[in-house]
C-alpha cells in the first residue's frame, strides 16, 4: 500500500469517526433538545457519549469492518486470483455481529478486529443491520429482504471509494448485504463513488 493511500484511508478512518464521536451524544434528540442542552449553536465540542468523550460509534465499527473486509479481499484477489468482495465484507459484518451479541465468533470467523475489546461494546447499533445479518445465519452473501433505506448501509462505506477503481458497484453491493430498499441501495453506491473521485 502507497504511502499516499495509507494516507487517505486514515483520514477517511480519522474523520468519520470524529464526525461520528461529536454527533453521538445528540444522535438520538429532537433539535430542540439539542438546542436545549447545549445552546444555539448546537453541539460544537466532544460531550459524553457511551460513558466517555470520543467514544466509537456504532457506525465507526461497521467502517472498520467494512476496510477489514476490504483488505482481505484484495489479498485473496491477489493471492488467488479470484474473489468477491461483498461476500467478504459480509464475512466481515458476521464478525462485527459477534462483537454486538457479546459471543466470541467461531474459529471460521476469526480476525484481528474482533480481537480488540474495546469493538466488543454495543454503541446503539441499527436494528436493520442487526436483524439482516443474523437472519442470514452465517450464511455469506445472501441479499438482506427487507425494504429498509436507512442510512445503516451508507455510514459504512467511504473506504470502498480509497481502495476500489468500481466504487459504485461495490458500494451497491456492500449495501444490499443489510438493506433491501433502491433508493438506500443507489445512495450508497454514489457514496461510494463520491469517495473515489474524491481520493
Amino acid at each position: 500500500m502507497s504511502i499516499l493511500l495509507a494516507d487517505r484511508l486514515r483520514g477517511i478512518l480519522l474523520g468519520g469517526a470524529v464526525g461520528d464521536a461529536l454527533g453521538a451524544p445528540v444522535e438520538f434528540m429532537k433539535r430542540s433538545e439539542i438546542l436545549l442542552n447545549f445552546g444555539k449553536r448546537g453541539i460544537t465540542e466532544f460531550a459524553p457519549a457511551y460513558g466517555r468523550i470520543g467514544a466509537i460509534t456504532d457506525d465507526t465499527q461497521m467502517t472498520l469492518f467494512t476496510l477489514e473486509g476490504l483488505m482481505r479481499a484484495k489479498v485473496r484477489a491477489d493471492s488467488r486470483g479470484i474473489c468477491h468482495p461483498p461476500s467478504v465484507i459480509d464475512a466481515a459484518y458476521q464478525r462485527w455481529l459477534a462483537t454486538q451479541e457479546g459471543e466470541r465468533p467461531s474459529e471460521e470467523l476469526s480476525g484481528w478486529l474482533v480481537q480488540q475489546p474495546q469493538l466488543w461494546s454495543r454503541r446503539a447499533p441499527g436494528l436493520t443491520c442487526l436483524s439482516a445479518l443474523s437472519e442470514k445465519g452465517g450464511r455469506f452473501g445472501l441479499e438482506a429482504k427487507n425494504q429498509s433505506k436507512g442510512a445503516g448501509c451508507i455510514m459504512r462505506v467511504a473506504p470502498i471509494g480509497a481502495l476500489y477503481a468500481d466504487a459504485y458497484r461495490l458500494g451497491v453491493e456492500t449495501a444490499a448485504l443489510t438493506h433491501g430498499h433502491t433508493t438506500g441501495i443507489v445512495a450508497t453506491g454514489w457514496f461510494s463513488l463520491f469517495f473515489a473521485e474524491l481520493c
